[in-house]
């Protein structure tokens, strides 16, 4: 098995194994990825690579909102809902008329939304969580 079997492989188990919150969080961050990814796209002039960019978005946000339940969620997936709509009508906008406006105003939304789902969730990744021996910062230091 080579190298990139493996990743591939450690990858597929990381998510298979992450909790609903840990996925919702992935989600928001390869949505946040794709968008980026278009406007970088849309400097360079790049329409097919800001088209499977816009795309990748939209159809994870899409399955955000689809997963969401309405029935139990009362209010909040009601909002969160028409957040997602409106976030995939804007992704359908940059996309038709290249407007990296339209892209911008996703991510303005996206980002909050994944730092709230973090916090949710326990926190940010692994790799944000200082190491045994490393000093926490001063915000973390408990007060006696």
């Amino acid at each position: 098995m080579d190298a990139s079997q493996r990743y591939s492989e450690y990858h597929n188990n990381s998510i298979s194994t992450s909790s609903q919150g840990k996925l919702i969080v992935m989600m928001y961050e390869g949505a946040i990825r794709f968008v980026t990814q278009a406007i970088t796209c849309m400097d360079q002039k790049d329409i097919s690579g800001q088209g499977n960019n816009i795309q990748k978005a939209y159809d994870i946000v899409n399955e955000l909102s689809l997963s969401l339940n309405l029935d139990e969620g009362a209010e909040v997936s009601r909002k969160l809902d028409n957040l997602y709509q409106f976030i995939l009508k804007q992704l359908t906008l940059a996309n038709i008329k290249s407007d990296k406006k339209a892209l911008a105003s996703v991510l303005k939304i996206l980002s909050p939304l994944k730092e709230g789902w973090e916090q949710i969730s326990g926190g940010k990744h692994s790799a944000d969580i200082p190491a045994p021996n490393e000093a926490l910062p001063k915000k973390f230091a408990a007060k006696c």
